[in-house]
């Protein structure tokens, strides 16, 4: 296998920005870490990847932001704050993939015909092959989920984190019969929602009354179908996205189970529209901007420093609007206690 930066950095325990000024004779490195990494590259065969270095010297000024789909408002803070954490010099390029893999790949080899500078999507799935091509070819990747590629940076909220405090904070405000209410979909963050949940509900010891439900899709039909019949075993639902929360407000809507009175009702992505409904929707906000920042901040490092693999988390927020309320504890002599975190 053709050895990399990335295989130098790790042998001299060094960064792989540091590596590839060093080999571009950059005079910020100093003089003995650039001669011992140059003849360690001599002596290992190193090769330079010129198309990726021809990439990285001939700039588009262009950034890709690949998404799932574009009608979607909570992509909007996201655009807005990669235009302004890039600057005025930079244009962005937004692209749709309707969550599926085949055209997210297609989306990239265009991409990369075009010489984009840098890439930020959000991944139709875990694989992940496609991303580390445009890498290897000098085009920064920043994915919106979580990756343990080490070639690949992420930015994202902690999906695990917050739903474990979600669901710690509901526990806490009474509620003992909760479902996960989510879609069949090949995305590392919702399976890290769904983990999240459980372990809160684990530690609490309610996990026998507590239940992931997973509906086909994302439609009405979907969500009506793995309802039928369970409207009322859980006190509280938690959507894993604002959207499949909205569908089951619908639902139990029609089949009048009053919110938040009878079950309360929770999404996630804090929507911008959600304090406009009836009632308006408790979620969990993601900080877009801060990711949106993030992102621009890592490609313009892998564009001015060289290749730099950046993984970080932003924190995320719990919004308790009226489609949630507690549940008061039945006095019997003593007090239910709620567990503690």
């Amino acid at each position: 296998m053709k050895m990399t930066i990335y295989d130098i950095a790790e042998e001299l325990k060094v960064s792989p920005a540091t590596v590839s000024l060093a080999l571009n004779g950059d005079r910020r490195v100093a003089e003995k870490t650039r001669l011992r990494i140059t003849e360690f590259a001599a002596r290992r065969g190193f090769t330079r990847n010129e198309q990726a270095r021809n990439f990285r010297l001939r700039r588009t000024n262009n950034v890709a932001i690949v998404v799932h789909n574009i009608d979607n408002d909570f992509w909007f803070g996201v655009v807005r704050a990669v235009e302004n954490g890039l600057g005025e010099s930079y244009n962005v390029i937004l692209c749709n993939t309707e969550g599926d893999l085949e055209k997210e790949r297609k989306i990239f080899r265009n991409l990369m015909q075009r010489k984009i500078d840098g890439i930020i999507v959000q991944p139709a799935s875990a694989e992940e092959s496609h991303f580390v091509e445009s890498i290897e070819a000098g085009i920064p990747v920043v994915s919106l989920e979580e990756t343990d590629h080490e070639l690949i940076s992420f930015v994202k909220g902690h999906d695990f984190q917050s739903a474990y405090n979600l669901t710690g904070e509901c526990i806490r405000q009474g509620h003992r019969r909760i479902a996960f209410l989510t879609f069949r979909f090949d995305c590392i963050g919702l399976a890290e929602r769904v983990r999240g949940f459980r372990a809160a509900a684990e530690e609490a010891g309610i996990e026998k009354n507590c239940e992931v439900i997973t509906a086909e899709d994302l439609s009405f039909e979907a969500v009506d179908k793995v309802f039928s019949g369970r409207e009322y075993d859980f006190t509280l639902v938690l959507g894993s996205d604002d959207r499949i929360a909205c569908r089951l407000l619908r639902v139990l809507a029609a089949r009048k189970i009053r919110v938040p009175e009878q079950v309360s009702v929770v999404g996630w992505n804090d929507s911008r529209f959600l304090e406009y409904l009836t009632p308006p929707l408790a979620s969990v906000s993601i900080p877009m901007a801060k990711i949106g920042q993030k992102a621009a901040e890592i490609i313009l490092a892998n564009l001015n420093d060289g290749p730099t693999v950046l993984k970080a988390y932003v924190q995320e927020e719990i919004i308790l609007r009226e489609s949630f309320a507690p549940v008061r504890p039945v006095r019997s002599g003593r007090e239910n206690r709620l567990p503690e975190r």
